[in-house]
Parts: structure tokens; C-alpha cells; sequence
């Protein structure tokens, strides 16, 4: 039984040992520039994707602030509507008044609605943000990488 795993052992450790020798090293530095060059193209992929993000946020960003500029008109328009109410209340005409109250709070229904469509269209908006950021972060740190293998591949091939 000793004799058998110390043989499984001496074969495991001369496959190993050849392995590593079998790779030369001009070899390990064309894999080297090959990871580098995946690696590479892995950061370009990254940095469309980002341009992409940017550009869907950008349209978000200007389509909350249109919804914010009607959202504003609609307010006007209900504070227009609660002086018209106002002033038929003050004529003594209250089959007006409530035809105008009627029409201020569906306004008012609208408006809670587009504020509530802001709101989600803004929490997208930092989600997208989010998600670029840690991206980007990503992206760093793999150029990081990239450059230490780099330098690590050429400290290498000067020791050849």
C-alpha cells in the first residue's frame, strides 16, 4: 500500500515538474500577450457598454425633466382652475364652482400621478448610475491588471 501511493505521488510530482518545464518561455509570453489582447478586447466591450449606459441615461434625464416642465404647466393650470373656482364661489354660482372643483381635482390625480412617474423614472435613472459606476470601477481595475501583467510579461521577456 506505501509503495503504491509513494509511486501515484513520484508520478504526480514528475508530471507536474514536467509540465512546468515543458512550457518555454517565449511560450509563456505569447500566452501572455494572448490574455493581454482578450483582456483588451474584454475593456473595449466594457467601454461601448458604458458609452451605451451614458446615453440611456441621458435620455432618461431629459425625459424627467420634460415630465417635470408639464408637471408644472399641470400645477398652473390647477391653481388657475382653484382662482376660477374661487371666483364663481364668490358670484354665488355653485353648480360653476363644482364644475370647477371637479375639474381642479383631476388635475390634482393627474399631477400625483406624473410626480409618481418622476419619482420611479428617477430611482432608474440611479440604478443605471449604480450600475455604470461599478462598471467603470470594474473596468479599472481589470486595465490595472492588464498593466501589471504587462509589466510582468516584459519583466520576463528581458530575462530572456
Amino acid at each position: 500500500m506505501k509503495t503504491n501511493t509513494l509511486m501515484i505521488t513520484a508520478g504526480l510530482f514528475s508530471m507536474i515538474s514536467a509540465a512546468a518545464f515543458a512550457q518555454t518561455p517565449v511560450a509563456q509570453v505569447q500566452h501572455d500577450n494572448a490574455q493581454i489582447r482578450q483582456d483588451t478586447k474584454q475593456i473595449h466591450q466594457d467601454t461601448r457598454e458604458i458609452k451605451h449606459d451614458n446615453a440611456v441615461i441621458a435620455v432618461k434625464k431629459d425625459e424627467v425633466a420634460a415630465g417635470k416642465q408639464q408637471l408644472h404647466a399641470e400645477k398652473q393650470e390647477s391653481k388657475a382652475l382653484a382662482h376660477a373656482e374661487h371666483q364663481e364661489l364668490k358670484q354665488g354660482n355653485l353648480a360653476g364652482a363644482a364644475q370647477l372643483d371637479q375639474a381642479r381635482r383631476n388635475e390634482q390625480v393627474a399631477i400625483k400621478q406624473q410626480k409618481q412617474e418622476i419619482r420611479h423614472d428617477q430611482k432608474v435613472i440611479a440604478h443605471h448610475a449604480v450600475d455604470k459606476h461599478a462598471t467603470q470601477v470594474a473596468r479599472q481595475e481589470d486595465k490595472v491588471d492588464r498593466r501589471l501583467d504587462t509589466a510582468k510579461r516584459d519583466h520576463d521577456a528581458n530575462k530572456l
